[in-house]
């Protein structure tokens, strides 16, 4: 009896050993680590842009739901700037005749110019070169019979209505070349010019838009980025040439009527909009 009864405290004994164990190695092997739970908010991240306020819903539209558009303005505008170049041109035996006799002729034509009274005009040089001239006869090396002397002047001024006298008054003190008339902008009207030409091409695109978001039955939200792609000035450039190197020059040139072209300002930009 007493055996049957130390038998029955053993497996007791060792029943509660064998269920204890389980939660006794878990406690020291190490546990299920508690679980975190974010707290959710409504709140946007939200950060400044050039374009205003950009939210996180936004990028994240911007790369499954834009319209880009490019766009192209076109803009005429009359100049109010010319830039002359006029060039005096020698040939002499001697590189030393040729230089001096061009340098006489130059100066004789910037002091010219300069007295026509125009308050804006600029003058400087463009260009000076001094280049042999050969003879070449067959079977014999070739010979310098000559130096030619060339001086390029460039004329710049606002004053369009004094082209004429300019051209004639060069010619008459002793220029005997009209490189080019060239007309452009100044720089403030460069600036205003290209500032029209960008917001037109701006609302083109909106325009363009609006037209593909109308046709997919979606409603564009924001601008997500506009990009400058250019913009170009198509100056006209008129090409008149009197050669004499070196002839007698007519004693009165009548002032041509030189008539300036429109200048063309094109202006193109990329915009993307966000639609939903």
């Amino acid at each position: 009896m007493k055996k049957v009864k130390l038998f029955l405290i053993r497996f007791i004994a060792i029943f509660i050993i064998m269920s204890a164990m389980p939660i006794f190695m878990t406690g020291c092997i190490g546990s299920k680590p508690p679980r975190y739970t974010i707290a959710e908010t409504d709140e946007q991240i939200e950060s400044e842009t050039v374009y205003g306020r950009e939210s996180t819903d936004t990028k994240q539209a911007a790369d499954q739901k834009t319209i880009v558009v490019s766009s192209e303005s076109v803009l005429k505008t009359v100049p109010n700037l010319v830039n002359i170049i006029v060039a005096v041109i020698t040939e002499k035996p001697s590189s030393a005749e040729s230089v001096n006799e061009n340098t006489i002729a130059a100066q004789g034509v910037i002091s010219a110019i300069s007295n026509l009274g125009i308050s804006d005009i600029k003058i400087e040089t463009q260009g000076f070169n001094l280049n042999p001239l050969y003879n070449y006869v067959e079977n014999m090396p070739p010979s310098i019979y000559a130096y030619r002397t060339v001086s390029s002047l460039k004329i710049t001024t606002e004053s369009l209505e004094k082209i004429g006298d300019i051209i004639a008054i060069a010619i008459e003190s002793g220029a005997n070349e009209i490189s080019s008339i060239n007309y452009d902008l100044s720089e403030s009207l460069k600036k205003e010019t290209k500032s029209r030409a960008l917001s037109i091409a701006v609302k083109d695109a909106d325009l363009k838009a609006e037209a593909i978001a109308e046709a997919m039955a979606a409603d564009i939200v924001e601008i997500f980025s506009v990009n400058e792609k250019g913009t170009s000035f198509t100056n006209p450039v008129y090409y008149m040439k009197k050669e004499g190197y070196g002839e007698a020059m007519a004693a009165d040139v009548a002032s041509p009527e030189i008539l300036p072209q429109e200048i063309e300002v094109r202006s193109e930009v990329e915009v993307v909009y966000i639609f939903r």
